[in-house]
């Protein structure tokens, strides 16, 4: 059974293990997976894809503790799947990190389409969860929590591309909770003194940066510093916000 696909080799684990894939799902509650019988058939079929975790819980359940050197080049890589070792032992916030490390790459290296042109008008990305002005928000892993606005392009800036909605009021008065802020992507930090998107640790702000720290404009916040092992992504320069010119 050598360089198997995925759904492949979950149906034929499976029927050579002797499990029903109602067996199976209730063998799955024992890694705190809850899925159904369909949500099975479904992997094996090709109509859907576990992630590491559910795929890796199967192949034990199965009794295949080495699915690497079955899948082959249609699976995952040794590399990949020591990198997937790993990720498993880490904690939530671990995890977290890592998620948002891999989406912002998996963007950047894919080129994601985040704005068009039409037009007068401009179809762009809004991410609601990407940006905070108080506490740290989680940020958007997934690539879900945005919508896409129809904004005229004389509003838009020439630069931006894409948007974050503004949580929490750190940063009035510039910007209040509920603004919608335009951002130019970038391959590397802003200057200091400028106000940018930053994931810290898995959070997202929006901030000034300074010397090894985010700074908020409302005096009422203290700033954030960024100590040396800290992981600091900057996801672009802050452009200006809709509804002003």
């Amino acid at each position: 059974m050598k360089h198997l696909p995925i759904s492949t080799l979950l149906k034929q684990l499976r029927k050579a293990s002797g499990y029903s894939a109602k067996d199976a799902a209730r063998e799955l509650s024992a890694y705190e997976f809850s899925l159904s019988e369909k949500t099975l058939y479904g992997y094996e079929n090709g109509i859907s894809m576990p992630n590491a975790d559910v795929f890796l819980a199967l192949c034990k359940i199965y009794g295949c503790d080495d699915p690497v050197h079955l899948t082959g080049d249609n699976g995952f890589s040794p590399e990949e799947y020591e990198l997937i070792k790993k990720y498993r032992v880490l904690d939530v916030h671990g995890k977290r990190v890592v998620e948002s490390a891999l989406e912002l790459e998996y963007d950047r290296i894919t080129h994601v389409v985040e704005r068009k042109e039409t037009g007068n008008i401009t179809y762009i990305n809004c991410y609601d969860l990407a940006v905070s002005a108080g506490p740290g928000e989680p940020w958007a892993e997934d690539g879900g929590y945005k919508t896409m606005l129809e904004i005229p392009t004389e509003q838009v800036p020439e630069n931006a591309h894409y948007c974050a909605r503004v949580n929490g009021n750190s940063m009035e008065p510039a910007y209040k909770d509920g603004d919608i802020v335009f951002v130019e992507r970038l391959d590397e930090l802003v200057r200091e003194g400028e106000i940018g998107i930053f994931a810290l640790n898995g959070e997202g702000y929006i901030k000034r940066l300074g010397n090894r720290e985010l700074i908020s404009l409302n005096p009422d916040y203290a700033p954030i510093s960024i100590h040396e092992f800290d992981d600091l992504r900057c996801q672009g320069r802050v452009l200006g916000k809709l509804g002003v010119s």
